[in-house]
This record gives C-alpha cells, sequence and structure tokens, in this order.
C-alpha cells in the first residue's frame, strides 16, 4: 500500500501544502463492483495543533464502477473539494495514506448509475424486468404467488415440528 509520511518535527509552526499523488492500489478492493481507474491526486494544507495533525484541501480520485440499473462498467472521479481531516498525533512520522482513502472511499455514490459518470451514458433499466406496467408479451416468466401470503405460516410449520 502506498505511504504518504509526514515528519511532525520537519513540519513548519505555520504548516505547509503537499501535493501530488497515491499510486491507484492503494484502492485494493476485494470486489468487482469497484476499481481504481488511476492515482488519487491531492493538495493538502498540513498543520499541528497540539496533539493534532490538520489536513485540508482537495482530493481527486477516479474510480470503475459498476452501474446498478444496466450492469455497465464507467468511470466517475470522485472529489473532494473541501477535506477537512484530523489525526491524533501517535508518533514523530505519520502515514496519512489511510484516512486520504477513507475521505474517498465514504465519497463513493451510494447507488452507482452510468448516466452519473464523467463520460454520461444512458441508463435506463431493460422494460422485461419492470414489474410495473410490464408488457403482456415479454418472454420474461413471472412466479405464481398465492392469493394471500401467510406470514405465520413458517412458525405455525416449526410448531408442528415441535411438537412430533
Amino acid at each position: 500500500m502506498p505511504n504518504l509520511v509526514i515528519d511532525i518535527a520537519k513540519l513548519p509552526e505555520e504548516g505547509k501544502t503537499i501535493s501530488g499523488e497515491l499510486d491507484a492500489s492503494l484502492f485494493d478492493f476485494k470486489n468487482d463492483q469497484v476499481k481504481a481507474a488511476g492515482p488519487l491526486s491531492y493538495e493538502l494544507y498540513v498543520q499541528k495543533f497540539e496533539s493534532e495533525l490538520l489536513l485540508r484541501g482537495w482530493l481527486s480520485a477516479p474510480m470503475e464502477f459498476l452501474c446498478v440499473r444496466t450492469l455497465q462498467r464507467f468511470i466517475q472521479t470522485i472529489s473532494v473539494e473541501e477535506a477537512a481531516i484530523s489525526l491524533e498525533i501517535v508518533s514523530g512520522e505519520m502515514d496519512v495514506a489511510e484516512a486520504l482513502r477513507e475521505e474517498v472511499v465514504i465519497n463513493f455514490p451510494t447507488y452507482p448509475r452510468c448516466d452519473e459518470g464523467d463520460d454520461p451514458m444512458p441508463c435506463e433499466v431493460d422494460s422485461r424486468y419492470l414489474a410495473v406496467d410490464k408488457p403482456v408479451e415479454d418472454d420474461v416468466k413471472t412466479p405464481p404467488q398465492p392469493d394471500e401470503p401467510n406470514p405465520w405460516a413458517d412458525l405455525d410449520q416449526l410448531d408442528k415440528n415441535l411438537n412430533k
């Protein structure tokens, strides 16, 4: 995992601006829903306040998402324009890369859609899979449903099994 180490002893009293990029391997997700499409770029003002390290500035990282509607892959850049991260100083050198990663991840879209990507694409669900206004002539089978569901059926069955 890439590091961004801040040496507290060398940090000027008034703070300083740092900028650069962290390798995309910082975002090593264990699923195929989200992948890093490039490095995390940052420009931060770093300042020490007693026992805290404050980082303020912007973060940006292009991410490849899987659209929840169409299952198409698309790229959306996650930008945090006014990041403010406060970390407790626990040693003379602090690696802040994980904190930057978390700040980007918490700004991921809840339901990524390809029409909100960097290059918006049409994002429409195939009408065959919609339950509302479903055309009669489609080839998608709807399983039969009981007229009135019995919410107690499973408990009744459990009671019968226990009383045997």
